[in-house]
């Protein structure tokens, strides 16, 4: 078994909301934040992510995986 966790920014504005988001193999929200928090996203301390882009720290882009472990991921069937 595996999980994810997906991380969304949640930046809005008066005619729409940005799309970035980065998936995890995280087994917490707070181990998915702290990978996050490592390619450039913040968490604000009501909750909300922000990505890179939004929150000033890089460039918009980011990765779309951070890998955590590689031990649970999907298999190859």
């Amino acid at each position: 078994m595996s999980t994810q966790i997906t991380v969304h920014c949640n930046t809005e504005w008066a005619e729409g909301s940005c799309v970035a988001s980065v998936m995890t193999d995280a087994r917490t929200v707070e181990e998915a934040r702290q990978a996050a928090s490592a390619h450039g996203w913040r968490t604000h301390p009501g909750g909300r992510d922000y990505c890179p882009g939004c929150s000033g720290t890089r460039p918009t882009y980011t990765a779309p995986l951070i890998r955590l472990h590689p031990e649970g991921g999907p298999s190859a069937c």
